[in-house]
C-alpha cells in the first residue's frame, strides 16, 4: 500500500537530500494524514451533526495542509515541517476554543504531537522537538482553562460523545499507520544502505567483497553444482582514460557494465573489482554455457561503439574463463585462475577469450576470437 503512495511521499525528495529521505517521506505522510483526517471530520460535522460552519472551517484547514506539498516541492523542507505543525495547532485550538463547545474534546488530538515530532525532526534538533511538544501541551490546557466565548456550534451530549470516540479512533489509527510506516521505511532505508555497501558506486555492479563472498558461499553450500568465473578486462582503457579524461573513463565503465548486464544471464553475479576489470560468476546451467556467454559479451562489446562528448571509439575486451564442474570450490584460487587466463588473453593481443581448466591452473589454450572457446588440457609450454 505504501508503495502506491510513493508519488506523494517522495515530493521534494532529490538526489541532494537523500540523507533526509526518511524525514521528508514522513512529513509528506503526515500532510496526507492531516488532509484525509480533516476531510473525514468535515463530513462528520456536515452529515452527522448538520454543522456547516464546522465543516467549512475544516475544509479551510484541509487546503492549508495541501500547501505543505507545495512548500516541499519548492525544496523548503524545513519550512514545510513548521507549516504542518502550525496549521495543526491552529486547527485544533480554534476548533476547540471558538468553533465548538467546550465538551467537544477536539483538542485531545494535540496529544499526538510529542510523538510525531520525534518522527519528523532529527535527534539533534532538540529545540524544535521540545518546543513544539510543549507548545501543543500548552495549547491543550489553554483550550480547557481559558474562559471560552460563546461557541459558534453547540454539540449535544450525544454528538460530543460521538466526536470524542472519533478522536480516540483517530488516535489509534494514526499510531498504527505512523509506526507501520516508520518501521517499514527504516527497514527499506537499511536494506538500501546494505545494498549500497555491496554495490560499486560507479557502475552499480556488485562489490569485490560481495563477489568473493558469493563464490565462497557457493563452494560451501554445494559440491556438485558447477561454477564458472569470467575475468573481463577492457583493452586500452588506460590510454583512453588519459587522453579523454576520467569523466569519459567513468562513462566507459558504466557503458561496459550495462552491456555485460544486458548480455549475461539474469542470475549472473557481475562485479567491478579493479579500475577496468569485471568478474562474473555463473552457476548451474549458466556455467555449462559459460563459453557461449563469454563469446557473446566479447562480440557485443566489440560491435557496440562507445560514444561520448568527444566522439566515439571501438572497444575490445580480454576475457579469462575458468569452469569447475565438480569437486570442492575454493574461491581465491578459482578467481586467481580466471585472472591469469585474462592476462594470457592480453599477452595474446587482446580481444580474445582464454579458458583455463579448473583442475589444471598451469594449462590454457587461447580460443579463436571468432568462435566460442573450448577448454582443453593443452600446455602452453609444450604445445
Amino acid at each position: 500500500m505504501l508503495s502506491s503512495l510513493n508519488p506523494i511521499l517522495s515530493i521534494g525528495l532529490t538526489r541532494q537530500n537523500q540523507l533526509m529521505r526518511h524525514q521528508i517521506r514522513m512529513t509528506n505522510l503526515l500532510g496526507l494524514i492531516c488532509v484525509l483526517g480533516t476531510l473525514i471530520f468535515s463530513a462528520l460535522y456536515w452529515f452527522a451533526f448538520q454543522s456547516l460552519i464546522a465543516a467549512w472551517h475544516n475544509l479551510l484547514y484541509a487546503g492549508l495542509y495541501v500547501g505543505v506539498w507545495g512548500i516541499m516541492a519548492a525544496g523548503r523542507w524545513s519550512i514545510a515541517r513548521y507549516w504542518l505543525f502550525g496549521v495543526f495547532f491552529a486547527q485544533q485550538f480554534v476548533m476547540s476554543y471558538w468553533v465548538l463547545d467546550a465538551n467537544s474534546q477536539n483538542e485531545l488530538l494535540l496529544l499526538v504531537v510529542p510523538t510525531v515530532v520525534v518522527l519528523v525532526f532529527e535527534p539533534t534538533e532538540r529545540f524544535a522537538r521540545y518546543g513544539l511538544a510543549l507548545g501543543a501541551i500548552a495549547l491543550m490546557f489553554a483550550a480547557q482553562v481559558l474562559p471560552a466565548p460563546t461557541p459558534l456550534v453547540y454539540l449535544s451530549s450525544l454528538h460530543a460523545q460521538t466526536l470524542y470516540l472519533s478522536v480516540v479512533l483517530v488516535f489509534v489509527a494514526l499510531s498504527v499507520v505512523l509506526m507501520d510506516f516508520y518501521l517499514f521505511d527504516l527497514y527499506a532505508i537499511n536494506r538500501q544502505a546494505r545494498q549500497q555497501i555491496q554495490r560499486d558506486a560507479l557502475t552499480q555492479t556488485w562489490s569485490a567483497s560481495y563477489f568473493y563472498q558469493c563464490v565462497a558461499q557457493h563452494g560451501r553450500t554445494t559440491s556438485d553444482n558447477p561454477l564458472a568465473v569470467l575475468c573481463i578486462n577492457l583493452d586500452g582503457f588506460q590510454s583512453l582514460n588519459w587522453r579523454y579524461g576520467r569523466d569519459t573513463g567513468d562513462q566507459l565503465l558504466q557503458f561496459t557494465a550495462q552491456l555485460l548486464t544486458r548480455h549475461l544471464p539474469h542470475d549472473a553475479i557481475i562485479s567491478r573489482t579493479h579500475a577496468d576489470q569485471f568478474l562474473v560468476m555463473l552457476a548451474g546451467q549458466a556455467c555449462l554455457a559459460a563459453p557461449h556467454w563469454a563469446a557473446q559479451c566479447r562480440q557485443a562489446i566489440a560491435e557496440t561503439p562507445f560514444t561520448f562528448s568527444g566522439g566515439a571509439c571501438a572497444l575490445t575486451v580480454s576475457i579469462g574463463l575458468v569452469q569447475q564442474m565438480e569437486g570442492k570450490i575454493y574461491a581465491i584460487p578459482l578467481i586467481d585462475q580466471a585472472t591469469r587466463a585474462m592476462t594470457d588473453a592480453k599477452f595474446a593481443g587482446g580481444n580474445q577469450i582464454v579458458c583455463h581448466p579448473s583442475n589444471a591452473p598451469d594449462f590454457a589454450t587461447p580460443s579463436s576470437i571468432d568462435s566460442e572457446p573450448n577448454c582443453r588440457n593443452t600446455s602452453r609450454d609444450n604445445p
